[in-house]
C-alpha cells in the first residue's frame, strides 16, 4: 500500500515539473520598454502629429525612408480625425476625467520648471486610459484623446529600431530601443451610435436590393408588351416587302411580250408559272388596249368542273 502511495507522489512531481516547463506557446518581443516610456513616447509623438507644420509634412513627403511614410501616414490620419471629430482637447484619464499637457514646458531653461513639467507628465502617463499588448514582435499602445465632439482612439505599433545594436555597439550612443510602425486614429464610437450605424447600412442595403428587384419586376412585366411591339414591326416590315414583291412581279410580267409567253408554253405545256405568265399578260395587255389601268395578277390557275 505504501509503495503505491509513493509512486503516486513521484508521479504528481514529475507531473508538477513538466507543466513548469512548458512555454505559454506566446511570442515575446525582443526589445525592452517600461510601460510609462512607451505610454509617454505615444503622447509625445502623438503632440507631433497634431502640431505637424507645413515644413515638417513636406520633409517627409521627400523622405525615402520606410519611416517617414509612417509618420506622414500618422500625420494624415490625425488630420482626418480632427476634421470629423473636433479639435484636440486632452486625454482620457481612468476615472473619466481628461487632462492635457504643454510639451513646451520641458525645453523650459528652468530646472524647476523642467522637473515640474517632468513629474506632471509622469502622473499623466500613470493615470491616462491606456492600453498595451504584445502580438508578436510589436507592441500595440492605445491611447484615448477627448476631442470636441467625440473620443478619439491613437493606435500606434511598435516594432524594434534596427538601428538600436547598431547605435550601441559602434558609437556607445543611447537611441529608441522601439520605432512606430503604424499609427492610426479612429474614433471611438459609442454603442448606440454604432448601432444606428448598423442601422443605417443594413437599411440602406434592404433598400438597395428591393429597389433592385422592383426594377427587375417591371422590366419582366414588360416583356408582353415588348414581344407584341416586335410582332406588329415583323408584321409590318413582312407587309411592306411583300408589297415590294408584288411590285416587282407586276412590273416582270407587263415585260413580257403575249408572243414570247406564248412560244414558251409552246415548248414546254406543262409548266403552270409560264401559263400564269401567259394568261397575266394577255389580260393586262387587252385592259390597255381598252384603256384600263388596273393591275392584274393571276396567281395561279385551277380547271373549271364541268
Amino acid at each position: 500500500m505504501k509503495m503505491k502511495k509513493i509512486v503516486l507522489l513521484f508521479s504528481m512531481i514529475a507531473v508538477l515539473f513538466s507543466i513548469t516547463g512548458c512555454s505559454d506557446g506566446q511570442e515575446h518581443v525582443d526589445f525592452e520598454y517600461t510601460q510609462t516610456n512607451i505610454v509617454g513616447d505615444t503622447i509625445y509623438q502623438s503632440y507631433q502629429f497634431q502640431n505637424a507644420t507645413d515644413a515638417y509634412c513636406a520633409y517627409l513627403e521627400d523622405s525615402e525612408e520606410e519611416l517617414a511614410k509612417v509618420l506622414l501616414g500618422g500625420v494624415n490620419n490625425f488630420e482626418t480625425a480632427t476634421e470629423e471629430c473636433g479639435n484636440f482637447v486632452g486625454y482620457r484619464l481612468k476615472d473619466g476625467d481628461s487632462k492635457t499637457f504643454d510639451f513646451a514646458a520641458l525645453q523650459a531653461q528652468d530646472e524647476n520648471v523642467y522637473y515640474a513639467a517632468l513629474e506632471e507628465l509622469n502622473t499623466l502617463v500613470a493615470n491616462v486610459d491606456s492600453s498595451i499588448e504584445e502580438s508578436g514582435n510589436t507592441v500595440i499602445v492605445k491611447v484615448t484623446a477627448v476631442h470636441e465632439y467625440r473620443d478619439v482612439v491613437y493606435t500606434y505599433i511598435y516594432e524594434k529600431n534596427p538601428a538600436y545594436d547598431y547605435a550601441q555597439e559602434m558609437y556607445q550612443q543611447t537611441v529608441a530601443a522601439y520605432q512606430v510602425k503604424e499609427v492610426t486614429a479612429a474614433p471611438n464610437y459609442t454603442f448606440g451610435e454604432k448601432m444606428e450605424k448598423a442601422a443605417m447600412n443594413t437599411l440602406m442595403g434592404m433598400g438597395t436590393v428591393f429597389i433592385v428587384l422592383i426594377f427587375i419586376a417591371f422590366i419582366i412585366a414588360q416583356f408582353e408588351r415588348i414581344d407584341k411591339a416586335l410582332v406588329a414591326i415583323g408584321n409590318k416590315l413582312t407587309s411592306l416587302f411583300a408589297k415590294k414583291d408584288a411590285v416587282k412581279e407586276v412590273e416582270k410580267t407587263e415585260s413580257v411580250k403575249p408572243a414570247d409567253a406564248v412560244a414558251s408554253v409552246a415548248n414546254n405545256p406543262m409548266d403552270d408559272s409560264q401559263l400564269v405568265a401567259v394568261i397575266t399578260a394577255a389580260v393586262v395587255a387587252a385592259s390597255t388596249a381598252t384603256g384600263g389601268t388596273d393591275k392584274l395578277i393571276v396567281r395561279s390557275i385551277r380547271k373549271a368542273k364541268r
